[in-house]
């Protein structure tokens, strides 16, 4: 029997020193799923998940996409194999990983230096576990990968639960005791992870009561002693959420019009974030979690790093 995780929440003494973070939302800014927006040779661009049937349909093609964001334009199509993107830059190199539709148990990893030609291979397998959403970082002890998973149920608990595993050179993974899946006692999904002056920062989908969905943030050094931000939840759905952003992308006419007027939005989801401009630029997902959804993007006055923190302040 391994380690447990213990969650440490607010209590009587907790005051509000900073109050909530101000998050400015700009409106949704392309019709695809999971995403990552990353800064190359001084230009922000985006991963992003392409399914144009929003999961309703796996025979159709899925596939990921480089995006510039301030011109919309496509740079690359690419991994074909896999679902759930989640991208992570380091030096001259972006790395995107997706699970593996055929094999629920193998995460996929695709590298490239240009954003347009790309190296796939096998970045870890555990058979029998079968995954969804992923999030990959660095720290000070190597690179750590974040799955969410659903199975095997002896090990996840509460379905959506995160599992993490750890390597010294992103080639050969040593999975953490699965004791320490966080957390096997409530609904966890679409994750986001990295770490920030000392901390592993983690941001998951709650389900509320009555099927709203919205994010929350918590942080640890050790993966066995979790802090949940004190100024939770992080983003909601709103009315905001119907605007259209002027770097809109590939938004038919017909999608914005379901946005604008009858689209069912009870869904903040998939976070995901870069430092852009003295800023820090966000993504999320908007929808109803039943095949119905799009991305927006938003900002926060501040580095990533400064975000983060405030949560916990």
């Amino acid at each position: 029997m391994g380690m447990k995780t213990i969650e440490i929440n607010y209590d009587a003494n907790t005051i509000m020193k900073n109050g909530y973070p101000k998050i400015k939302k700009l409106g949704a800014c392309s019709p695809n799923g999971e995403m990552t927006p990353f800064v190359w040779n001084n230009r922000l661009m985006r991963m992003e998940l392409c399914d144009p049937l929003n999961g309703t349909d796996s025979t159709i093609r899925r596939y990921a996409i480089i995006r510039d964001v301030e011109t919309g334009k496509v740079i690359s199509e690419f991994a074909e194999n896999s679902y759930f993107h989640a991208a992570y830059v380091e030096d001259d190199t972006i790395y995107v990983t997706g699970v593996d539709m055929k094999d629920r148990g193998t995460i996929n990893i695709y590298e490239s230096k240009d954003l347009v030609n790309w190296e796939e291979r096998v970045l870890l397998s555990n058979p029998g576990w079968v995954y969804y959403n992923t999030g990959l970082t660095k720290g000070p002890d190597g690179y750590v990968l974040l799955m969410e998973a659903s199975d095997p149920i002896e090990h996840v608990g509460e379905k959506f639960t995160h599992f993490f595993a750890t390597s010294p050179d992103m080639k050969t993974w040593t999975f953490m005791d699965y004791d320490l899946g966080y957390s096997k006692e409530r609904y966890m999904g679409g994750p986001w992870l990295k770490y920030s002056e000392g901390w592993y920062y983690m941001i998951a989908c709650a389900e509320l009561p009555c099927k709203h969905y919205t994010n929350y943030i918590y942080r640890t050094k050790d993966f066995k002693t979790w802090y949940v931000g004190y100024y939770n939840p992080m983003i909601m759905p709103d009315e905001e959420d119907r605007k259209i952003s002027p770097r809109a992308a590939d938004l038919s006419p017909e999608l914005i019009e379901k946005i604008t007027t009858t689209g069912f939005n009870i869904n903040s989801s998939d976070v995901d974030m870069c430092d852009w401009n003295g800023k820090t630029y966000i993504n999320y997902l908007a929808g109803n979690q039943l095949g119905y959804y799009y991305m927006l993007e938003a900002e926060y006055d501040g580095t990533v790093a400064e975000f983060l923190k405030h949560y916990f302040e």
